[in-house]
């Protein structure tokens, strides 16, 4: 059954994008909350939960999406962190990535939960870890996939807007955090458990709260200190919204591509008909 909503309504995160410097901003509001939930985790129904609680606005991927330009910068922190290259983000930075947000969850924030444990040191911390193997078949029917369709790719050309940092973007992630192609199951698998263990040996078992899909809203708001809100915790079926959202995101930078090369093929006509003798000369 589809989803209902206009598209707009949907994904507006592909609606109405920014195209803001990130190093321009600075730190708004206090970071309350950091998740560490990856992607094809429920990320979204989280996120969703956790503003409904009060915390403003939570970084997730769809937040890049609304302003693209992040994505340069998170392909410097991929760089520096996992390849060596550049300086490793300091807390200034991460304020300047994350000033807007009240707390955080998904990739690209799950890669660096670490980092973030030190910059915000009085942030409550979430794990939020699913099977590996069931998680493995969620991540390879969407995420790589997409790394793999060869429209994107050619796209990715000539769309500098958006695909041109989206996709520099995934393969620094994707040779950062897993090291291995989308189809070595083997090592995909171990680097996800492993970058939990990681928060589980920083963060002490009374300091954080282990979280799984389906535990519902009294665990999570018990731990924030939160009142449990009235209604049912928020569901949010990524998967299948993950195919339509791919494919407004190719016709979208087809869009452009179009917008621009409609004007440059006008003047080349109109060149190539007065060289040829097709307009007057005056």
């Amino acid at each position: 059954m589809p989803s209902l909503g206009t598209l707009e309504e949907r994904f507006p995160e592909l609606f109405n994008q920014a195209s803001i410097n990130p190093r321009s901003r600075t730190r708004k509001v206090e970071m309350k909350v950091l998740v560490i939930g990856m992607m094809r985790t429920g990320t979204m129904s989280m996120k969703t939960a956790l503003e409904q609680l009060g915390y403003g606005e939570v970084y997730h991927m769809t937040s890049a999406m609304k302003n693209p330009k992040d994505y340069d910068m998170w392909t410097e922190a991929f760089n520096a962190k996992f390849h060596g290259k550049g300086e490793k983000f300091t807390r200034k930075d991460w304020d300047m990535l994350l000033g807007n947000a009240g707390a955080c969850i998904d990739v690209p924030t799950a890669a660096f939960m670490p980092e973030l444990i030190e910059a915000y040191p009085d942030a409550k911390v979430i794990v939020s870890m699913r099977d590996p193997d069931k998680w493995y078949t969620s991540l390879m029917a969407t995420v790589g996939r997409t790394q793999s369709l060869l429209m994107i790719k050619i796209l990715s050309f000539l769309d500098p807007f958006f695909l041109g940092r989206f996709m520099p973007f995934l393969e620094a992630m994707k040779n950062g955090m897993w090291k291995c192609e989308y189809s070595d199951a083997k090592g995909i698998k171990e680097s996800y458990v492993n970058f939990h263990e990681e928060v589980r040996q920083i963060v002490p078992e009374d300091k954080r709260l282990e979280y799984h899909l389906g535990d519902g809203w009294e665990p999570l708001c018990k731990f924030l200190g939160k009142d449990v809100p009235k209604g049912p915790f928020p569901f949010i079926n990524e998967s299948a919204e993950f195919s339509e959202r791919v494919g407004l995101i190719e016709k979208q930078a087809m869009t452009r591509i179009l917008n621009k090369a409609v004007p440059i093929a006008g003047l080349i006509g109109v060149a190539s008909s007065y060289y040829f003798g097709l307009l007057p000369r005056w």
